[in-house]
C-alpha cells in the first residue's frame, strides 16, 4: 500500500495559462517547480501566462 505524506508544490493559474503549462511540461522545456515558483512570486499566488 502506498502512503503519500505530502502533496508537493501546488499553484493556481488562470485559464489562459493552462495551454502554456501543458505544452512546456509535455516538451520538458520547464518543470512544475518553475511554474510553482513563478506563482509564488505573484502577490495573489496565481500563475498568469504572458
Amino acid at each position: 500500500m502506498l502512503h503519500l505524506t505530502e502533496s508537493g508544490p501546488t499553484f493556481r493559474t488562470t485559464p489562459p495559462g493552462i495551454p502554456d503549462i501543458h505544452a512546456n511540461l509535455s516538451l520538458g522545456n520547464l518543470g512544475f517547480e518553475e511554474y510553482a515558483a513563478w506563482a509564488g512570486e505573484s502577490p495573489d499566488g496565481v500563475y498568469r501566462s504572458v
